[in-house]
């Protein structure tokens, strides 16, 4: 298992480098293209290839935020409490790894409206999601480097509830964003895509939080004499369920009061979304609610 973490680090430490010289590429590539496109003159030679060049790019930083999530989630497995600042760069980094897919969406769309001569108000988002992205690689690399994930203070005791309270952070941040892009169809309704927004927008958000509980179920069945849940994770489950389930149940019948004369409008399209991402959300945070509790 040491060989195997050290192993690990050793590539999320190259595939860090590799991944802020991509960012910082992407700069570059950006400052050269956003005046051309903008002004909507024709690009020439490699300017043609530099954005599929980017997306082969993304694709490695993609990966660098999934070892890099692996290597927290082993850590926090080890460890006999969460500290906050581990907490927050494993919450930055689910957020840089969803931006990486706000990253393809935007680019695509911006090419799509610079080939049909529309207005690219997206590069306004770009940017701030690149910096973000290059500040969290950078805090990430510098503790890949001082080798904090291999650090392991205790065996077992902490990995259930660890592991446990990592997953409903993950849901927590999943279900929010989830809950805000839904909320964003009724703002721009003539916008919104079935297929993109209520279908694919769903899957990516909802990677994180499938990885988390996947990885809590592999590590389960390694172990001999495995118990899935304690009492305590049982009853805060049990609480959690109850009050998500209330929670939710109030807030479709309102959805469905106040959409009552438009219900074959934008609603019909966000009714799952919004039931799967706030259900989601409020049993997380109920389990970390009651989780805090003795």
């Amino acid at each position: 298992m040491k060989n195997f973490n050290r192993t690990l680090r050793l590539i999320n430490i190259v595939l860090g480098i590799l991944s802020i010289l991509l960012i910082i590429f992407n700069f570059v590539v950006f400052s050269r293209l956003r005046p051309k496109m903008v002004a909507f003159e024709p690009l020439v030679g490699i300017e043609n290839s530099l954005m599929t060049i980017v997306g082969f790019g993304l694709l490695l930083i993609l990966g660098y935020y999934l070892l890099s999530m692996l290597q927290i989630a082993k850590y926090f497995q080890h460890t006999s409490k969460i500290d906050p600042m581990s907490l927050l760069l494993l919450i930055a980094t689910v957020l840089s790894l969803l931006f990486v897919f706000s990253d393809v969406a935007l680019l695509s769309d911006i090419n799509k409206q610079y080939l049909h001569q529309f207005d690219q108000p997206e590069w306004t988002l770009v940017y701030p999601i690149l910096v973000f992205q290059l500040f969290i690689s950078i805090i990430l690399l510098i503790f890949h480097f001082s080798g904090r994930f291999i650090k392991k203070s205790v065996e077992s005791v902490g990995r259930d509830i660890n592991i446990f309270l990592v997953i409903q952070y993950v849901g927590l941040i999943c279900g929010s964003m989830g809950l805000a892009a839904g909320f964003l169809g009724f703002l721009f309704p003539n916008g919104y895509s079935l297929s993109i927004h209520s279908v694919l927008t769903s899957i990516i958000l909802l990677l994180p939080y499938a990885l988390a509980i996947g990885y809590w179920g592999l590590s389960k069945l390694k172990e001999k004499n495995r118990q899935w849940i304690d009492e305590k994770q049982q009853r805060d489950i049990g609480r959690s369920a109850l009050m998500s389930l209330l929670v939710m149940t109030i807030f479709m019948i309102f959805l469905f009061v106040i959409n009552f004369r438009n219900l074959d409008g934008v609603v019909r399209n966000l009714w799952l979304p919004l039931n799967l991402f706030g259900t989601i959300f409020v049993f997380s945070l109920g389990n970390l609610i009651y989780s805090a509790k003795a």
